[in-house]
């Protein structure tokens, strides 16, 4: 076997290591969590003060009166089969629940990626051409800006303005256009913060290189160095980030769903963790770290693919 197909297999022991890890965290810690899902489950149906009985049965229909590790089991197993189970709210299959809500979330986290790239790269290439100039110096004081304030604070601040005074977008999420582009741009806002940042100081650090400043003297245009020489190295150091930063974006839906009454599985989540829905929410939390390890491994071949000392090392 080649180098190269150890370091994936490697890679992919390993990832099956970390979501299996997870998938233990996640279960110790939804039922370390404060509240009986089951009478959580009964005041959610109308129930204010279940008695004992109504509670002790309601465990007893979801299998919460069996020792831990036989849940677990049960719960790991079901999911191996490809049966992950019901919503002990609904009653509807999860897997159902999930298909219904997902293209939602994909959509909202497609354009905030669509939005994060288009600003972000030029911004950071233009603050890199032009550096120290009152251009640079407002990208970098936006950019510390974006990544520092919370966006459900500007989800507020956004609904606010252009939902409550301006009535240009609606207050709620949709899987419209313009009932997700508000929650795309503050779901963008720290992305775009972070990689123009990152195409800055890549841009940056090819031109000055030696080569480029011989090739400036020479009479190269700037332009010219740019397209030439800074965008291929700003694409190669964009390939790790960029996978993280689609994972940030599909996970990153809880809150700014929730703040918008979006439609995704973000919402759903935090709606399960609310009345204690554990098949929901557990599925949620092993399908964003399952996410995270696929990002991962993701940017590791994709390097290995475009870096050529990393191909030849593989290749030993």
């Amino acid at each position: 076997m080649s180098t190269l197909l150890r370091h994936i297999a490697g890679r992919l022991l390993s990832g099956l290591i970390v979501l299996w890890m997870v998938s233990v965290l996640a279960f110790l810690i939804i039922h370390a969590a404060p509240g009986d899902p089951a009478r959580m489950l009964l005041n959610a149906n109308g129930l204010d003060a279940p008695p004992v009985e109504a509670v002790e049965a309601k465990r007893r229909e979801l299998g919460l009166d069996q020792p831990l590790i036989n849940q677990y089991s049960n719960w790991i197993g079901g999911i191996l089969q490809g049966n992950v189970g019901n919503s002990y709210h609904s009653g509807k299959p999860v897997w159902l629940m999930y298909r219904e809500r997902l293209p939602a979330t994909l959509l909202m986290a497609g354009l905030a990626l669509l939005l994060s790239l288009s600003i972000a790269i030029p911004l950071g290439l233009l603050s890199a051409i032009k550096r120290h100039s009152l251009l640079d110096h407002a990208a970098q004081l936006l950019a510390v800006i974006g990544a520092a304030i919370p966006g459900f604070w500007i989800g507020l601040v956004l609904i606010l303005v252009f939902a409550a005074k301006l009535r240009w977008l609606p207050a709620l999420g949709s899987a419209t256009f313009k009932g997700m582009l508000l929650p795309a741009i503050i779901l963008a806002l720290p992305n775009i913060a972070l990689t123009s940042r990152l195409v800055r100081a890549t841009t940056l650090d090819v031109l000055n290189q030696q080569y480029i400043v011989t090739a400036r003297a020479k009479g190269r245009s700037e332009y010219g160095l740019l397209f030439a020489h800074a965008l291929p190295n700003v694409a190669a150091s964009l390939i790790t980030p960029m996978s993280l930063e689609i994972a940030f974006l599909l996970t990153g839906t809880v809150i700014i769903e929730h703040v918008f009454a979006y439609p995704g599985i973000g919402r759903m989540a935090v709606e399960a963790a609310l009345i204690g829905d554990m098949p929901v929410l557990g599925l949620a939390v092993l399908i964003a770290g399952g996410i995270y390890v696929v990002a991962n491994w993701c940017a590791d071949l994709g390097m290995a693919a475009l870096d050529p000392r990393l191909r030849q090392l593989h290749q030993r």
